[in-house]
């Protein structure tokens, strides 16, 4: 039987999250179509290419479930600086982008992203669209993307807000034109920016929009207690309230961040099957927040990186910043070590992020009928081996850099640390020049 790719003598990490040794993957267009043992598979398949992972581990790729691909030139910026960030660097800058720029930041961004083993990602807002729909597209990756979405102009820079009726109808007009971009890698999303920048009528109609168009929705959520007093102050209601009030709650709401909730909004987002996606290194600096008690209740839980701005695009760093937060405040108080173990956290790393993205019945998870989105991590190093549980030492000691390849759709992007889909030398000279003009705008 003829296949177009057979992957053969790796380690497979199943859906169940153990791993198999000695396997194979066989790929057929953008699909797996078969899991097996390499040396049963060798025999059962013809193959167009084959390729041979020994020493590699054969994983989903990592999914981003919230991320601002537009602000990968805003680097070193922000560390050690005061809240509130977004309001005092982000939006200024986010507002002088030229198309050109936009388009240097989301190559640059999704350059990032595959050698840090991301194959998917829910980018948080956008301006110049376009420019960044082609580079997404170009680099290969998977991606839902939403633009700017603000209709209240108080704080924000010029340009970063618009009337409620132009809100709406740049939203679905965006839709329209380009969901399902890239042979349908490239979902359109619509977005609330937040509770404190868009106004109760727009913050409904986006969301009654969102369900008539069988879409999503992308918003911050109680990422500061700016949000949180703002509704309590003039509405009496808590942020999630406030939300559930508006119908905005349900389960193609992705709520980035969730750090200041109490018992009463963590049940409401569980009654409406509300996504979350935690960014732990962004939100280390404001809170710690209460993940065992939503997993308990079952909400899906998926991780973000917050653009580079805050902290880089790895994975694996968001990873173990989260493990040991969450041991140190819900594991320790109560001897409980286990608290947030290893499978659970590339459960969300992964399969996590695709329930956040809404395509978890076609990536997340290596299966027999689901997209060719993979890596492959170099296994066979000294911070990873020996290893009595691979699992465990590669949430504690995996490295971007242990991703050797990447593919989504079951195409190659990388191979041993190789981008074949972006010009790395390019973007990287382009890069540096334009921070120094970036700088100089910033200073005035």
């Amino acid at each position: 039987m003829y296949c177009d790719c057979l992957i053969k003598d790796c380690s497979v990490l199943t859906a169940n999250y153990e791993v198999h040794n000695d396997y194979g993957i066989v790929i057929s267009g953008k699909k797996i179509i078969d899991i097996g043992r390499s040396a049963e598979l060798q025999e059962k398949y013809s193959a167009g290419e084959t390729y041979i992972a020994q020493g590699k581990l054969a994983m989903p790729g990592f999914i981003d479930g919230h991320t601002h691909t537009s602000q990968q030139l805003l680097r070193g910026v922000i560390s050690d600086e005061y809240p509130i960030i977004y309001r005092r660097f982000n939006m200024p800058y986010e507002a002088s982008l030229t198309p050109d720029e936009v388009r240097l930041c989301t190559e640059l961004s999704c350059l990032e992203m595959i050698k840090s083993g991301i194959t998917a990602f829910a980018d948080a807002g956008g301006t110049f669209m376009v420019p960044m729909i082609e580079s997404i597209s170009k680099a290969g990756l998977r991606a839902t993307v939403t633009k700017a979405t603000s209709d209240i102009s108080e704080g924000l820079p010029q340009g970063m807000s618009e009337s409620t009726a132009e809100c709406i109808k740049n939203n679905e007009e965006l839709f329209l034109q380009y969901n399902n971009h890239s042979d349908g890698r490239i979902k359109i999303w619509f977005q609330i920016r937040s509770v404190a920048s868009c106004t109760g009528e727009l913050i409904e109609t986006l969301a009654q929009m969102a369900r008539q168009h069988n879409t999503g929705l992308h918003m911050h959520m109680s990422e500061y207690s700016e949000s949180v007093l703002l509704t309590l102050n003039k509405f009496n209601m808590r942020e999630v309230e406030y939300l559930d009030s508006l119908n905005a709650l349900g389960p193609n709401l992705l709520a980035a961040h969730c750090i200041l909730l109490n018992d009463r909004d963590i049940r409401l987002l569980q009654e409406n099957d509300v996504k979350v996606v935690h960014c732990p290194r962004s939100n280390l600096g404001k809170g710690v927040t209460k993940t065992p008690q939503m997993i308990e209740m079952g909400i899906s839980v998926g991780l973000g990186t917050d653009g580079t701005a805050h902290s880089g695009l790895s994975m694996f760093k968001e990873i173990t910043a989260f493990k040991h937060s969450q041991i140190v405040t819900w594991g320790v108080p109560y001897a409980d070590n286990a608290v947030m173990p290893a499978k659970t956290l590339l459960r969300m790393a992964t399969y996590g992020g695709a329930k956040a993205l809404g395509q978890e019945k076609e990536i997340g998870t290596i299966e027999i009928g689901k997209k060719a989105d993979l890596i492959f991590i170099d296994i066979d190093q000294p911070h990873l081996q020996p290893t009595h549980n691979l699992i465990n030492s590669l949430m504690e000691a995996g490295e971007s850099a242990d991703v050797k390849a990447m593919m989504v759709d079951g195409n190659w992007l990388m191979k041993d640390r190789c981008v074949l889909t972006l010009d790395e030398e390019r973007l990287l000279f382009e890069g540096k020049n334009s921070i120094n003009v970036i700088n100089k705008r910033m200073m005035g």
